[in-house]
């Protein structure tokens, strides 16, 4: 064990938290500290005082953590410090490139304390070994240069006296005994050969350590130390013993079979020996055991590769197969091969419900699930979160990917065990089938991926098989996205308004606003297309907003314009996430101070499914609105009766009937008993009923009988613009 008090390290970080944490700790494990916020810092630092070690950050500033170590390493001085790596970064590449550099080693933050200390040791245990075994090479190298210049004054005054003689002969014994002492005490093997080899000279007894036999084995064969190289190594490192003849240097790294059928990595570091006519005399070598670095350099790659929790491929290593299933159908045009992607449907309510432990449990119990379910030559591999993907080789058809496909489905029919709880969930499947038309495996997963989202879109749990038609209608959504960015600031949306009509006296009493988008190139875009993107990236509160502000100033104009419609109610669509941004009450009233609304003209409508969404606190800002006398209504009501139970709940004085209760009325039967059932008990809790989508007389005058106060719909008038109301109910 090294002492740590002997021992100076400096630490390179441009973080503060980061250089106080790691000289606070290694100052308390009885280290010497130095810290340097920049790489420029660092290279000033160790031309004052060598450090023993260095940890060194990647991401910094002006000079990064790459760039610091090939500086340190250029430099003669610095060259010997053992460097190791601490950064974020976990990508192979990154690994490589530090090790390419001359790192030592490589700590991926966040980091264990432990790690770093035990890493630190190793290094400096290493480095140690290095100095140690540099020291006892120079021993060997002076004590061969002082046997030379015995035996050559021996030579030179072995005429003279045979006491000298003798006594040369005993000194070159004592120093032969020594030199051996030395040799024998070395972990690394240390050999002579004759040029032709034909003959071991010398061995040192490390080598039944490392091979595992007795170094008179060599002496009786010396082929063995060839024989030992693996098969799969040995063709091409007597390809390179061949070259050194002309080169004079070997420098390789090869596996070797030790005397237990074990392999081990051996590092050969081989040189020819001349003597002063500049002829090849023997051959030197050192031989050392690198089988723990191997394994650690190979651990690397491993962890670079695949998933940390599940075992399965990362995402870069299911790129690359996927590459490689390309670059085979370039070769071979008639080759298909299929890619899944799939994604668990309700993962997040397992999560939420179980905790991570046991959410993590089921994604390592839906790898093994999607392994069985794979022969042995497909690969599945997790990309992170809930998703996998799944690839499948040579195919004939597409029914072959269907029918694994059903298989996954099947398999995720059944419950999962994860610690004594039975947990049922289900996937959502995209399906793309990867022939030579394809050229990037990342154009086949964007592929994979918007056919699975579209086995969303269809009610989850099912595959969908990717067609032309997805890619197009993803890139409108795209775009759909990219200009609603600028559809506010370019004054591209305009309010249609459309008529709610009283069902007793069949006078207008409100409107409902609806927007529209004037798109420069589509024309007029129907909301369907546009919302649902709002909502997802969160513009539907900006967009909601202007609806907001605009729908009040419309009402304030006709208020003033046509008195008698002052009581007229002007409904407006809310998204919940206006409701839960926290100024939304602050908003909503400079809105109807900078128009002077009076409150009780103003109706917002919420959705059902976004009601039953709500906690408590968006339950109380419904109860503010009310306290405002804002009238208040649920949107779309009766879409799977979800909300019958939590109706009494919500301060609401308006209930709207979802537009597909209207379009049966005509079955009769069930559906009319439905409607008369919503309507008693909307009144029952003190709330007025409005229909939607009506379009006969027959649906008017049914909906009047059941006691509707109200509808709208294209029997009465369809969405109009603001000139256009005016010109039919008020002119």
């Amino acid at each position: 064990m090294i002492s740590a008090g002997e021992k100076i390290i400096l630490i390179v970080d441009d973080l503060l938290d980061n250089l106080r944490i790691l000289s606070s700790t290694l100052t308390g494990q009885g280290f010497q500290v130095r810290c340097a916020k920049s790489g420029a810092i660092a290279l000033m630092a160790v031309q004052t005082a060598a450090p023993d070690l260095i940890l060194l950050d990647i991401n910094m500033p002006e000079m990064d953590g790459y760039e610091v170590c090939q500086h340190l390493k250029s430099n003669q001085l610095t060259r010997h410090i053992p460097i190791i790596f601490l950064s974020a970064l976990d990508d192979v590449f990154d690994k490589i490139k530090a090790f390419n550099v001359g790192g030592a080693d490589y700590i991926i933050k966040p980091f264990q304390i432990e790690e770093v200390l035990s890493r630190i040791q190793h290094q400096l245990e290493l480095q140690a070994a290095k100095i140690e075994i540099e020291q006892l090479n120079q021993n060997l190298e002076q004590r061969v240069e002082e046997r030379t210049a015995e035996l050559a004054k021996i030579n030179q005054e072995l005429d003279l006296e045979i006491t000298e003689r003798k006594l040369a002969e005993l000194r070159l014994q004592n120093s032969e005994e020594r030199l051996e002492s030395i040799l024998g005490s070395l972990e690394d093997v240390v050999w002579s050969m004759t040029p032709d080899h034909s003959q071991i000279i010398y061995i040192n007894a490390a080598v039944e350590k490392i091979y595992g036999y007795p170094a008179s084995s060599f002496f009786e064969n010396h082929h063995l130390l060839v024989y030992l190289i693996h098969p799969q190594d040995r063709r091409r490192i007597e390809e390179a013993i061949h070259a050194m003849l002309k080169t004079g240097n070997l420098r390789e790294e090869y596996r070797i079979i030790h005397s237990n059928q074990e392999i081990r990595w051996v590092s050969d570091r081989s040189h020819l020996v001349y003597n002063a006519d500049g002829k090849v005399i023997r051959i030197d070598g050192i031989i050392r055991d690198i089988t723990e670095q191997k394994r650690t350099e190979q651990q690397l790659i491993h962890n670079a590769l695949h998933d940390h929790l599940t075992g399965l491929p990362n995402r870069n290593l299911f790129m690359d197969r996927v590459e490689e299933a390309l670059k085979y159908t370039k070769r071979h045009p008639d080759y298909l091969f299929a890619i899944l992607f799939l994604d668990l449907d309700r993962f997040k309510m397992i999560n939420d419900s179980l905790g991570h432990i046991i959410g993590d449990r089921f994604l390592q119990e839906t790898a093994k699930l999607l392994e069985r379910c794979l022969r042995s030559c497909d690969t599945v591999a997790r990309l992170g979160g809930d998703e996998f993907t799944v690839l499948i080789h040579d195919i004939h058809d597409k029914k072959e990917a269907f029918i694994i496909a059903d298989r996954i489905l099947h398999e995720f029919s059944k419950p999962i065990s994860v610690k004594d709880q039975q947990i049922f969930s289900s996937t959502s499947i995209g399906i793309v089938i990867g022939n030579k038309d394809y050229d990037s495996s990342g154009d086949l997963l964007r592929d994979a991926d918007i056919a699975m989202y579209r086995s969303k879109e269809l009610g989850k749990g099912r595959y969908t098989l990717f067609d032309q038609t997805m890619y197009a209608q993803n890139l409108k959504q795209i775009q759909i996205d990219r200009d609603l960015h600028y559809a506010l600031e370019r004054n591209e949306f305009e309010l249609y308004y459309q008529p709610i009509i009283s069902l007793e006296t069949n006078k207008i009493a409100g409107f409902e606003i609806l927007i529209r988008w004037h798109h420069p190139e589509w024309g007029l875009v129907h909301p369907s297309e546009f919302i649902p993107i709002a909502e997802d990236t969160g513009l539907i509160v900006e967009i909601g907003d202007w609806v907001l502000h605009k729908a009040c100033q419309q009402l304030r104009i006709w208020q003033i314009k046509f008195p008698e419609i002052a009581s007229l109610k002007m409904s407006v669509n809310l998204a919940s996430q206006q409701v839960k941004e926290p100024n939304f009450l602050e908003k909503l009233d400079r809105i109807l101070a900078e128009n002077a609304i009076n409150s009780n003209t103003l109706r917002l409508e919420i959705t059902e499914g976004s009601m039953i969404e709500q906690g408590d606190e968006t339950i109380a800002t419904l109860e503010q609105l009310k306290a405002r006398n804002i009238q208040l209504s649920i949107d779309d009501f009766g879409q799977g009766y979800s909300s019958l139970s939590y109706l009494h709940r919500f301060p609401v004085n308006t209930l709207k009937i979802d537009r597909t209760f209207i379009n049966q009325m005509s079955l009769g039967g069930q559906n009319i008993e439905i409607i008369r059932t919503i309507i008693i008990l909307a009144h029952t809790l003190g709330m007025d009923v409005v229909a939607e989508g009506v379009e006969t007389q027959a649906q008017a005058d049914k909906l009047q009988e059941l006691g509707c106060e109200l509808s709208q719909g294209y029997l009465f008038s369809q969405p109009l613009t603001a000139r256009n109301i005016e010109t039919k109910f008020f002119l």
